[in-house]
């Protein structure tokens, strides 16, 4: 008897790919700058779109005085009304809060019909960018010529005593020797540290030059795994290097040296004391934790409920505080 073989071949429009439900992972930054901010929220219906942070200038000697045993006249008044008297100044910045968001537009057929929870979802990246936003705007912030208030901040360039006019040599990277005078500079400007330690935030390839060192310790070697930071890896000369994805990259040459390049060959290290920079929000619309609005149902733009929308808003801002406390540390990589 014959035997009739139905190969697949014959059936091909019949066969359809299996379709898994389980989500593979998405690309997502390692966000850090956000922790080491100092943080001031905006109370709501205060009457003001703006922060201003106060602080009182450096300690000076110029007022101290001589004093003579028995003499009550140093400190008397003056023609002017007043004695020689040490003026108290008090300096301030302002942190001006900005408008952002974002909406994500999802149709009742696609809810309908869908293989994935897209409510679900749509929440989930809004929240992803609105972290994103905020990371990039402080990095923008910090790696900016900003006019007079960066004017003291410090600027170095590794393996060179200047701005990279062609693109950094293998000798003009990240070195341990580097980290450490940038926070000798640090020091210098009497910028406080962060429980003991400067903070320093480098890209994973910077990051990857300094681990080379010999005298480079680990995060796994800490003692209290307890106390380390969101993407810390390591300690050198007194700073705790944290891992940034969302580097500020710049392109080598004149006039590159503020302006930010996705594909730039200059990385720029953060290394920053406590309370260098600061993030304001409004009390009611943190764009790390960001309240999501979800609009259903039919109104006069949408009279059939055909579309819903997921979205979230944020009202912050952020500012250098002191740009004393804050290094910008220049570098090119070797890794390849």
């Amino acid at each position: 008897m014959a035997v009739t073989t139905q190969a697949a071949t014959g059936i091909t429009n019949s066969l359809q790919e299996y379709f898994s439900k389980q989500l593979l992972h998405q690309i997502t930054q390692n966000l850090v700058l956000d922790q080491f901010a100092y943080r001031q929220a905006l109370p709501e219906k205060a009457g003001k779109k703006a922060v201003r942070f106060f602080r009182y200038v450096e300690p000076s000697t110029g007022d101290i005085e001589n004093l003579t045993e028995g003499d009550n006249d140093t400190f008397a008044a003056t023609s002017a009304g007043r004695g020689r008297y040490k003026t108290l100044t008090l300096g301030y910045v302002d942190a001006t809060l900005s408008s952002y968001g974002q909406v994500v537009g999802l149709s009742d057929i696609l809810q309908a019909t869908e293989l994935f929870n897209h409510m679900e979802q749509a929440t989930i990246v809004n929240g992803q960018d609105a972290a994103l936003h905020l990371d990039t705007k402080i990095s923008y912030t910090l790696g900016d010529d900003g006019g007079s208030m960066t004017a003291n901040k410090i600027a170095r360039y590794a393996g060179a005593s200047a701005w990279y006019t062609s693109a950094p040599t293998s000798a003009q990277v990240m070195s341990g020797l580097e980290l450490l005078d940038t926070a000798t500079a640090l020091k210098v400007n009497n910028a406080p540290t962060t429980n003991g330690y400067y903070t320093a935030v480098a890209d994973p390839r910077v990051l990857r030059d300094l681990q080379n060192d010999s005298d480079w310790i680990s995060s796994r070697h800490y003692g209290d795994p307890d106390a380390i930071f969101k993407g810390e890896v390591g300690k050198y000369a007194g700073i705790r290097c944290i891992e940034s994805t969302n580097s500020y990259r710049l392109a080598n040459g004149s006039g590159n040296q503020f302006t930010y390049a996705s594909g730039g060959d200059v990385y720029s290290t953060f290394v920053f004391g406590d309370q260098a920079y600061g993030v304001v929000d409004l009390a009611s619309q943190s764009p790390y934790s960001p309240k999501m609005l979800i609009a259903q149902g039919a109104d006069k733009n949408d009279p059939l409920a055909q579309i819903t929308t997921v979205g979230f808003k944020t009202y912050y801002g952020q500012v250098i505080l002191q740009a004393k406390f804050l290094a910008q540390v220049y570098s090119g990589t070797n890794y390849s």
